[in-house]
């Protein structure tokens, strides 16, 4: 920071209290900022450098300063992270130095998102345009998140939530709320449902638990394809066309098929007058679950994004038959390793039915009856206030109801956890997407469990699976052309993006909070684990096993960086075309710090220019 910007420091008024008084909107102005560092949004991570102690500066933060468009200069607070990046924003405002020296603050979501606009770049300014109307979304949702919270954990609490009502499906969909109120450890905006009124997401969304009914279109049958298993019979609960009025001759060629009324509501279907199942929403607000079966949830297309403006959640035709044949394949391996088959269960995924759109599909999702009385939570709530008792986690009722500390209870966690997934990378060559939302942990009698879903989005290396499985698979089993890959080190990026960052080192960040002791304890004990699994689940007598070995100690144990997703520029900012990737969700840069591999996990040393 230049001399003359420095003596207008101590004059730009002094954010901290108001930042305070503000609480989620100052979050999210923090995570927004977070995020464009990481994924170098105008250079300002590649381009930057690190100031330590600048003169005349009251506050004493290092400032992270970086060139801006228009012949301006960034300014911003930082601290040391260590987990995705460097550094974080200390405090929620960035100051913005022009031409002749002038410095000003930008303290509001707003006045920062008009700081780091681009310029003369219309597809960027599109992106910009959607990003800052998803922020705008954003802050509504996480303003009425605030507000509603109190009332929300009290009426969990008053409704008299016992041990039974932890336990089973229905604790699960009521663990799914709680994860409903928390921010994606990644994804700055990630409680935005794209387009949806405050009403909308008070009669939809997880976190009010609303009770409603699906509505039924009519689709011709020549129209559909069903798996096996649906066609076979539908459940009792589906009408024919007949039970929703419809004459038999005019009906023999029409199947209903169940949609969400925000569907209808948009105008995308059309529906017939006759009401269709009870269902609560669950986590991912598409998918519902059935009041009367609560095991059985419906996965269905919404005209709405998360996660990205181009994150849309409708069903791709041919998604569900790969996630089929994926589970097929998951089943085999459990098989074959009967070790963590005790301890691995595989939601029943088989039911489906899609079409040419990407709005008529259904998946019928059957979670084990075997855990049927165990405590049920996804990973994403194992942090989030426990229902019926705010001030504890999650995370805490199941450590103590296990006998363990909380940070034993995510040891075992994390044992498991690496054991699958190690497993089927060095011995199958397999990776799956499963992030915090798609992982459910069940503990009982049998112990900690781990269930999974919605494996449709999975990669997997063809030469490694057909040998380890003793038969073929192939490329062309899957629809989607991104599952099948050749390159094991698109097996090791999944790996370490999904399991690593989200699955434990987001879980451990938050977990040891401000104690660093804490955390520097726990990501060396992680690094144990996953040196342990190696080392188990590497086959000595197939070369691809030992190469995968190789491979995961060069691309994470030993790595000086590791890849991180470039969410925010992938799905909002910029088309996947522009980036040169495949997958908007698979667009990765090689800037992360090894948070496995340092020494100091906490104070990694600014680097004078950031490089990407």
């Amino acid at each position: 920071m230049s001399a003359t910007a420095l003596s207008h420091v101590d004059a730009a008024p002094a954010p901290t209290e108001e930042a305070a008084r503000m609480g989620e909107a100052a979050a999210l102005i923090c995570r927004v900022v977070d995020a464009l560092l990481r994924e170098d949004h105008l250079g300002i991570q590649s381009a930057g450098r690190l100031v330590h102690e600048p003169k005349n500066d009251r506050r004493g933060w290092p400032w992270w300063t970086a060139p801006l468009p228009g012949e301006r200069v960034l300014h911003l607070p930082v601290r040391p992270d260590g987990f995705l990046a460097e550094h974080r924003l200390a405090e929620p405002f960035v100051l913005v130095e022009d031409a002749t020296g002038s410095v000003a603050a930008a303290e509001t979501i707003d006045a920062i998102l008009a700081v780091l606009a681009p310029l003369n770049d219309a597809e960027a300014e599109a992106g910009w345009a959607d990003f800052t109307e998803e922020c705008l979304q954003s802050a509504d949702i996480v303003s009425l998140h605030e507000a509603e919270f109190a009332r929300l954990t009290a009426q969990a609490k008053d409704s008299g939530i016992d041990d039974g009502g932890r336990r089973g499906f229905p604790g699960l969909l009521r663990h799914e709320a709680a994860a409903a109120i928390r921010d994606h450890p990644v994804h700055p905006t990630g409680r935005c449902r794209w387009g949806l009124s405050e009403d909308e997401v008070r009669a939809y969304a997880p976190e009010f638990q609303p009770e409603f009914r699906l509505a039924w279109t009519l689709v011709p049958r020549s129209e559909l394809n069903f798996s096996t298993a649906l066609g076979a019979g539908l459940p009792a609960w589906w009408p024919s066309p007949a039970e929703l009025g419809v004459p038999e001759q005019e009906g023999r060629d029409l199947v209903a098929l169940p949609v969400h009324p925000l569907t209808v509501a948009r105008g995308e279907v059309t529906v017939v007058d006759h009401p269709g199942p009870l269902v609560v929403p669950t986590l991912s607000t598409r998918t519902v679950a059935l009041v009367n079966e609560p095991a059985t949830h419906l996965k269905l297309p919404l005209p709405t994004a998360s996660l990205g403006r181009r994150n849309r959640r409708t069903i791709k035709p041919g998604t569900l038959a790969g996630g089929e044949i994926m589970q097929g394949v998951l089943a085999e391996v459990l098989e074959r390793e009967p070790q963590l088959a005790q301890r691995i269960l595989l939601a029943d995924e088989s039911r489906w039915a899609d079409s040419g759109s990407d709005l008529h599909a259904v998946l019928i999702r059957n979670y084990p009856l075997s855990v049927a009385r165990d405590v049920l939570a996804p990973v994403a709530a194992l942090l989030a206030p426990a229902p019926g008792d705010p001030g504890r986690r999650v995370l805490d009722q199941l450590a103590a109801e296990a006998g363990q500390s909380a940070e034993e209870w995510l040891d075992a966690y994390t044992t498991l956890l690496f054991d699958w997934h190690v497993a089927l990378w060095l011995r199958y060559g397999i990776a799956l997407e499963a992030h915090q939302q798609n992982i459910t942990v069940a503990q009982g009698p049998d112990g900690l469990r781990l269930v999974y879903k919605d494996n449709d989005t999975a990669r997997i290396d063809c030469g490694p699976a057909s040998a380890a499985l003793g038969r073929p698979i192939r490329a062309e089993d899957f629809s989607d052309a991104r599952i099948a890959v050749q390159d094991g080190a698109e097996l090791a990026d999944m790996f370490t993006t999904i399991t690593l960052h989200l699955c434990t080192a987001a879980i451990i960040v938050e977990a040891a909070g401000g104690d660093e002791a804490a955390r520097a304890a726990m990501f060396k004990r992680a690094r144990a684990r996953l040196e342990e699994a190696c080392e188990r689940w590497t086959d000595p007598s197939q070369a691809s096993s030992l190469a995968a070995a190789d491979l995961l100690r060069a691309r994470i144990l030993n790595a000086e960086r590791l890849p991180i997703k470039g969410m925010l520029t992938a799905g909002t900012l910029l088309p996947k075309e522009r980036l040169g990737c495949a997958d908007i969700n698979k667009f990765y840069l090689r800037t992360g710090p090894n948070y496995l591999a340092a020494p100091d996990y906490t104070a990694a040393p600014g680097r004078e220019a950031a490089s990407t």
